[in-house]
Order: structure tokens, then C-alpha cells, then sequence
């Protein structure tokens, strides 16, 4: 920890709390925060606000889509369109009261927003993005579910809506720390953990920091990744292998293995962009806990673009859910020609890729098809 003045004659007792201390009026000498950047030039600055602007479009604009059209139309309303709506609610959440406390922060010397602001828009921050991991995680275990396992009992509102009031107790339960420890000290808004003695050196440490990080990081990212990667292969392994019963002619095949091949690329996708997406971030953050020596002035450009990435994920995400998705962008369609002409939706029920496997007759119960859909 930095020398702080008049700490010179105290006397370090270990496993002795640090003491409380009044610090000095010029307190940027001696904090090191991701809330006190170095100067940046103009251009820097420029770039930094044209990237987080279209970000903000990104993320506002499509997430607004996605919510609207499953609002607007009933029959979108199936569970998963149901979770991602929640999703597209957390990104919201994360474009509005992330980005650009985030850039302002990066393009000033000093914290401009407050007290209040200092508290409340951390806590935010991981509530938001909390619950956005942890849907993009049910939504992986709730496909699974419907595609590897699809003779059981579709999840029931009550239970898609239990599971959704679970993601947002966790999340605050997550992000409810950040109220209490996050502080202005004069221009920066830092964090002050409970901090110890660790040796009569003087030498400290944050026990509290360290072990609630290591959380955060397994539930936003460690448990979610291994999840969705067990998962959707699982997914694609399935929809690889399977053999469809029966006789079934050339045309109908060839279009069932494109099918599967669209599933495929969508679960990749989604995998993809999330390991890209989180993995810089909770890098450097689990770097930043366990450091030892204060970090180098490029660190704090790295931390910028990975929590920039991270956020970009809330941009990317009503891509990959809606603007990959037929049903969506029929429903977009639909929903504004609802709005303008007055006209009931007839959007298909449907909301993403449907395979349909025909069947020998007297198989499944009588059934005639074996329907899998990944979005059903």
C-alpha cells in the first residue's frame, strides 16, 4: 500500500485493522483508481466518445426492438422470448447507467458525479451485468432442456417467472457490497475495503476484497462459460448425430442438415462472442486484485477497452437473439405494421429456427413429427 502522511509512527500490529485516517486534500497522489485517469488528448478523447456513443445506439436501439416486439406480439411471448426479454432489460440497464458514467469518467481528471452517483452507479453497474450473464446462462440450460431432453414438461410461467425473480435476488445480492464501500474521497470515487495489518511491516490486505471478487468472478463468469460451453455442445453434438427415422427424400434432408448447421453456428456465436467479450475483463480484474505493485500507465488503457468490450456484449446481445432470428425481424416487421395500420399481428408462433424430423407412423405415441426448435 502507498505511504499515506502521518501513518510514519503508528504501530502495525497483524490481523490489527488499518486505522481510520484522514486523508490529505491532494489525495491523487497517493490513490490508484480506475477513476483518476491520466490527461488525454483530444483525439483520444474524440475516439473514446464516438465508440461508446455507438455502443450506446447499439445497445439502446436493438434492445428496445427486441423487447417491443415480444410485447406487442402474444404470441412471441414463449419462455425463451420471455428470458430474452429480461436479457434485453439488463443491457438496457447497462447502457444507460454503465456507458456513459464510464466514458465521462475516462475523458475527466476528476470524478464530476458525486456521492450519490459514486454508490449507486457501481451498484447498478453489477446488477446489470449480473443479470445479464446470468440469463445468457439460463437461457443456455433452458435450451438444453427443450432440444437434448424434449419429451419433458416445457418450463410453466410461474416457473420461468420464479427463475427470472432468482436472477435479479442474486444479482443484488451481487452488486449490494458496492453501496458500502464505494466513496468520493475529494476527486475520485474509490473503493475502501475493510483493510488489515498482515505483518509488523505495515504491510495490508483487503480479505474481504479478494474473497468477494473471487465470487463475482465464478458467478459472472467462470460457472456461466462452463455451463453454456457443457451445454451447447452437448446441443450441437445432439443435432450432429441424430438420425431421422424413416424414410425421408433428398430435399427434406439436405434442408434439415442446413437447418442444423444454422443452429450450430448461432450456438458458436453466442459462445464465441461471450468468451471474447468477458474474458479481458475478468482478467484484469482478478490481476487488480492480487497485484502487489501499483500498475503501469498503459494498465489503465487495458482496463478501458476490456470493460468497454464487456459492455459491448449488451450491444452485441439483441443482435444475436433478434437480428440473427427470422421470426424476429418478421416480428419487427409486423409489430410497426400492428402499430401503424392498426392490424392484428399474424408473426407465426415460432420465435426462432424450427427443424422438423418426420417420423416413421406409430412412433411417439402416434405422433407424425418429431418437431425441434432451438428458439420453441
Amino acid at each position: 500500500m502507498p505511504h499515506l502522511p502521518g501513518l510514519g509512527d503508528l504501530e502495525c500490529v497483524p490481523g490489527e485493522p488499518f486505522p481510520e485516517i484522514t486523508l490529505p486534500v491532494d489525495i491523487t497522489k497517493y490513490v490508484s483508481a480506475p477513476s483518476l485517469p491520466r490527461d488525454v488528448e483530444a483525439w483520444e478523447m474524440f475516439l473514446k466518445v464516438l465508440f461508446y456513443l455507438i455502443a450506446f445506439v447499439l445497445d439502446i436501439v436493438g434492445n428496445s426492438i427486441v423487447i417491443l416486439i415480444i410485447i406487442l406480439n402474444k404470441k412471441m411471448r414463449t419462455t425463451t422470448n420471455i428470458l430474452i426479454l429480461n436479457l434485453s432489460v439488463s443491457d438496457i440497464m447497462v447502457g444507460i447507467f454503465c456507458m456513459w458514467v464510464h466514458v465521462g469518467n475516462q475523458i475527466s481528471a476528476e470524478w464530476i458525479f458525486g456521492e450519490v452517483v459514486c454508490k449507486v452507479n457501481n451498484f447498478i453497474q453489477v446488477l446489470a451485468l449480473t443479470s445479464s450473464v446470468l440469463t445468457l446462462t439460463v437461457i443456455s440450460i433452458e435450451r438444453y432442456i427443450a432440444i437434448v431432453h424434449p419429451f419433458k414438461p416445457k418450463w410453466s410461467p410461474v416457473i420461468t417467472g420464479s427463475i427470472i425473480i432468482a436472477d435479479w435476488v442474486l444479482a443484488i445480492a451481487i452488486a449490494t457490497p458496492h453501496l458500502f464501500v464505494r466513496k468520493q474521497y475529494q476527486q475520485v470515487c474509490s473503493a475502501k475495503w475493510p483493510t488489515y495489518y498482515i505483518d509488523k511491516d505495515c504491510e495490508t490486505s483487503e480479505p474481504g476484497k479478494i474473497i468477494y471478487y473471487i465470487i463475482e468472478g465464478c458467478i459472472m463468469y467462470f460457472l456461466p462459460i462452463v455451463i453454456m460451453i457443457i451445454t451447447y455442445t452437448i446441443i450441437s453434438v445432439r443435432l450432429l448425430v441424430r438420425k431421422t427415422p424413416g424414410v425421408v427424400i433428398t430435399s427434406t434432408a439436405t434442408t434439415q442438415q442446413k437447418a442444423k448447421r444454422k443452429v450450430i453456428k448461432m450456438l458458436i456465436a453466442v459462445l464465441v462472442v461471450f468468451i471474447v467479450c468477458w474474458t479481458p475483463q475478468q482478467v484484469l480484474l482478478i490481476w487488480d486484485v492480487f497485484r502487489e505493485k501499483n500498475p503501469a500507465d498503459y494498465v489503465s488503457l487495458l482496463k478501458y477497452v476490456a470493460l468497454y468490450v464487456a459492455y459491448f456484449n449488451s450491444a452485441i446481445n439483441p443482435i444475436l437473439y433478434g437480428g440473427l432470428n427470422e421470426n424476429f425481424r418478421k416480428g419487427f416487421s409486423e409489430a410497426f405494421r400492428c402499430i401503424l395500420l392498426k392490424r392484428r399481428n399474424k408473426i407465426t408462433p415460432s420465435t426462432f429456427l424450427f427443424i422438423s424430423f418426420p417420423v416413421s407412423p406409430g412412433i411417439n405415441n402416434g405422433m407424425e413429427n418429431d418437431h425441434y426448435g432451438f428458439y420453441s
